[in-house]
């Protein structure tokens, strides 16, 4: 059942892309497939014409000569441009393909199972061989179209000869299996080409630079990165020397029958059983069979490598299928009015046995700015993750105004909050659209982007820039500034302003490239639009910060502690308690002072 759909994948896949292309080139391979076998046949009537066996034959020879050569002409001038245009055209639509089902996972769990991520990197790297499908599809028709007509010229010889074509199988056998063992060691070693590309990109990057050199490290990451390809390197020899002895011996085996099978043909003229043109047409079809069947050999590793890589790429679509989270189609509240509840939330990221969060219950009213405070590995930003719908818990659920957050649909959701996160990221892109893609429906409203750079503290950063806000950023263009941590960090912040009244603002560390009066400047306005949002939208707003003169202005602080929740409580209440909250404040404090 696989193997049909992943037949009707690629077939639809190479049409799907140019299809009258595809139909053009179809007819044009059938056409050249015949040529070579009809012209062999054309020689051979020539040969007994010219030899007194059928002196008729001689005229339907040479037409059939020529119109062969005719058909190859036609279909090599127009046949390879036309099927060039259409693999182009299919390799584009693949990776268009690729990019729509992969963005399309609103989940991020096939980024932590190193599974998921080996498969999901075969499927990205070997996406360029489902974009020569169309060829390799239209090579096998030509192939079928090819074998189907030498099969009959022989059989006409002698139904014998047949057998010589399916011989000629063993080295098809022998080049499949070959291929296999070798594809099985690629993916074998890609765990290590994998960990030997990180690497690479550690030792050139310019951030690591650096370290790289205060540490001496160039040396020990050259020595990791061989003994990485060495190992690499080692499998795929190994493989690829078992397949050369066992294709050796397979093709001389066939070359020493096919031999027997020609003097034998030439032993049946001599006693007047077979005539001149039989002779010279198993001659002449002797080296077709031979090519035939070695293009087979050779080109089933191509075979093979279209089929697997069409077979991960049905994988990935079922992945993505079956992680779509389909049945989420609640849509998201306009506002809130009752707010957010936790109830017996737990979870552990895919591939790990301990829970990060276990038993969290909590109420977040509608309206009110809550701070998520605890030691590092405390569970927050998993927290934060889970509120974002980038996870569903493990156990228990999450409700939005008495709404299961796994039935409202993530990108409505997600179109209804904003976030500013610790690990931003930098994209080099115009200033202005840094900023704008907080909101891509206001992306060119350039009073937006001006009003969200104010929110954001980011003035002074525009100020600085040749063109300010059209001013390229990245050092790898021309023109491109670069940008120091905190000035990265400040249009990161401005982006999360861009919508002005989401229902869920997240804040994981969002300042943690700034001194504390800047964070706290920041956080002031933080608070100021999350009580606008509030009275206008029931809108809450979540801060993750270690900084504790920041989150005493929240309404509500929540404390972690091992995955679960300590303490819940205003900055006042907690300190009056005297628990966790507090020794962490006084600490903080008293360092400070």
């Amino acid at each position: 059942m696989r193997s049909l759909r992943i037949g009707r994948l690629w077939l639809a896949t190479s049409f799907r892309a140019a299809p009258v292309l595809m139909a053009i080139s179809t007819v044009l391979v059938a056409a050249r497939a015949v040529t070579a076998p009809a012209q062999t046949y054309g020689i051979s009537l020539l040969v007994e014409g010219l030899s007194g066996d059928g002196s008729n034959t001689i005229a339907v020879g040479v037409a059939i000569i020529i119109g062969g050569l005719a058909v190859s002409f036609i279909a090599d001038v127009v046949g390879w441009p036309v099927q060039q245009t259409a693999e182009e055209r299919m390799a584009g639509r693949v990776h268009a393909d690729l990019l729509d089902v992969t963005t399309g996972i609103p989940g991020l769990t096939h980024h932590e199972r190193p599974d998921v991520a080996d498969r999901l990197e075969l499927v990205r790297e070997r996406a360029w061989r489902m974009g020569v499908g169309s060829e390799v599809l239209l090579w096998l028709f030509g192939t079928v179209t090819n074998t189907v007509t030498v099969l009959t010229l022989l059989g006409s010889v002698h139904p014998l000869l047949l057998l010589l074509p399916l011989l000629g199988t063993s080295r098809i056998w022998s080049a499949y299996k070959g291929s296999m063992r070798e594809e099985k060691a690629y993916e074998d070693s890609l765990p290590h080409e994998r960990l030997a590309d990180r690497l690479i990109e550690v030792a050139k990057d310019p951030r690591t630079a650096l370290e790289l050199r205060v540490f001496g490290l160039g040396k020990v990451l050259i020595e990791r990165i061989s003994a990485l390809q060495a190992e690499r390197f080692k499998l795929q020899v190994a493989a690829a020397k078992w397949s050369g002895k066992v294709d050796g011996a397979v093709r001389l085996g066939f070359a020493l029958v096919y031999a027997a099978a020609i003097v034998w043909v030439i032993a049946r003229a001599r006693n007047g059983q077979a005539s001149a043109g039989d002779v010279v047409l198993v001659l002449l079809l002797a080296p077709q069979v031979d090519q035939m069947t070695g293009g087979i050999a050779q080109n089933i590793y191509w075979v093979g490598e279209v089929v697997r890589s069409f077979s991960r790429y049905d994988w990935l679509r079922q992945y993505a299928k079956d992680n779509s989270w389909q049945a989420s189609t609640t849509p998201a509240p306009a506002k809130l009015t009752s707010g957010i509840e936790l109830q017996n939330v737990g979870f552990a990221y895919p591939g790990s046995e301990s829970p990060v969060l276990s038993d969290v219950t909590l109420k977040i009213p509608a309206g009110s700015a809550v701070a998520l405070v605890g030691e590092n590995g405390a569970g927050k930003t998993t927290l934060v993750k889970l509120l974002a719908r980038m996870y569903d818990p493990t156990t228990g659920q999450i409700l939005i105004d008495g709404e299961a957050l796994s039935e409202v649909d993530p990108e409505a959701w997600r179109s209804r909050m904003s976030a500013g996160f610790q690990d931003f990221v930098k994209f080099e892109f115009l200033a202005r659209e840094v900023v704008g893609i907080g909101d891509l429906g206001r992306l060119d409203d350039e009073d937006a982007v001006r009003a969200a750079v104010v929110r954001g503290d980011a003035e002074s950063v525009i100020a600085g820039l040749p063109n300010g806000l059209d001013n390229q950023l990245g050092k790898k263009f021309e023109g491109g500034a670069e940008l120091s941590g905190g000035q990265w960090q400040r249009l990161a912040l401005a982006r999360a302003f861009m919508r002005e009244r989401p229902l869920l603002l997240l804040l994981d560390e969002p300042t943690a490239a700034l001194d504390p009066e800047a964070e706290h400047r920041l956080f002031e306005q933080y608070a100021e639009a999350a009580r606008i949002a509030g009275s206008e939208t029931g809108g809450i707003t979540v801060l993750v910060s270690h900084r504790f003169s920041t989150v005493r202005m929240a309404d509500l602080i929540v404390v972690l502690h091992e995955g679960r929740i300590e303490e819940v409580g205003s900055h006042e209440e907690l300190v009056v308690a005297g628990g966790r909250y507090a020794e962490l404040f006084e600490l903080q404090a008293r360092a400070y002072r």
